[in-house]
């Protein structure tokens, strides 16, 4: 299969070529998609982005039949913390993180119990303005970072702290224990977080959760070492853009939301070193600057579907105005 790449600075995204004379209905996309399927899946699993333009999906059902026809394994978003609406047989709306943020490089689910090999993203309406996607090669992100602090990471990986509320009691920051999930099923969470691995503990607030993972994982076809992890966005200490730990008002204070304990203590979220230790913000600051200099940016264009390998490959979202509608699915 021929493919070239976006532009001619970067080699991700990579474009494959359609053939010229090609229907381009959504009928269409999901039986060349079906044809090329094989090839579609050795170019992602050695570029990390594709990037395949021209046809015309223009619905969740036609997005689903394109990802389906390459990877009928679609999986739904379990574990997942980012705020998404689910329109079912395991397509997603992409992050409705605020839309006057950027959502920053990261790993789709490297904090939890699972994390996808391919990630599809549809783009059925681009925004008017901004709404980019931003990717990198996880591969060229760990050359890039100070040899010591990457071993630092290498040698003890990371553990992934988290508190969710009980949608059964007062709302809280982020999703329910439930929502996160997709179940309200208690002895359902702990099958999954027992087969993922992961600690856990039910709370007077929820469930806490801890996941230790590897900071840097080989890719399992190339080999080559990749930086997959998102603790610089984790850290309770670190990141100066987060979600309102919320108050009470008149009332004060509410005890469930302390940053300084977030993700133990307290509701929220934290990381550390997979032995415990507190990772130096001063490293992740480093990280931050690293993937920035590291990211490819492109606008999407109607139609567009995106293919990730999300071991080689992050990706993120520049803020935008206006309507936007772009869907993901994962396998």
């Amino acid at each position: 299969m021929r493919a070239q790449p976006l532009t001619e600075s970067h080699p991700i995204p990579l474009v494959p070529e359609v053939e010229p004379g090609s229907a381009r209905s959504a009928e269409a996309a999901a039986a060349w998609a079906a044809d090329h399927a094989e090839a579609l899946e050795e170019l992602v699993g050695r570029a990390g982005v594709l990037l395949i333009r021209g046809f015309e999906i223009d619905s969740p059902a036609a997005f689903r039949a394109f990802c389906r026809a390459i990877r009928p394994d679609l999986r739904n978003y379990t574990g997942g913390d980012s705020p998404r609406t689910d329109l079912g047989e395991q397509v997603y709306t992409s992050t409705e993180y605020p839309a006057d943020r950027e959502l920053l490089l990261h790993n789709e689910l490297s904090y939890a119990g699972w994390s996808p090999d391919r990630v599809f993203f549809g783009c059925l309406q681009p925004a008017p303005v901004g709404g980019a996607t931003q990717v990198a090669d996880g591969r060229t992100i760990y050359r890039a970072l100070p040899t010591a602090l990457r071993e630092r990471f290498e040698s003890r990986g990371v553990a992934y702290l988290q508190h969710l509320w009980d949608a059964e009691g007062e709302p809280g920051i982020g999703k329910s224990w439930q929502q996160t999930f997709e179940t309200r099923d208690r002895a359902e969470v702990e099958r999954y977080l027992r087969e993922a691995g992961m600690d856990y503990e039910w709370t007077a607030y929820g469930l806490r959760t801890r996941a230790r993972h590897e900071a840097v994982l080989a890719h399992a076809v190339t080999g080559e070492p990749c930086w997959h992890n998102q603790a610089d966005q984790w850290h309770r200490g670190f990141d100066s853009v987060k979600v309102s730990f919320g108050g009470r008002g008149d009332a004060g204070p509410d005890p469930r939301f302390d940053p300084a304990t977030a993700g133990e203590a307290s509701l929220g979220n934290h990381v550390t070193f997979g032995d415990g230790g507190e990772i130096d913000p001063e490293d992740l600051a480093v990280v931050r600057q690293t993937t920035r200099a590291c990211e490819v940016t492109f606008d999407w264009r109607a139609g567009d579907v995106m293919v990730i390998d999300n071991v080689l490959a992050m990706h993120g979202r520049k803020p935008f105005e206006g309507p936007r509608r772009v869907l993901v699915a994962m396998a």
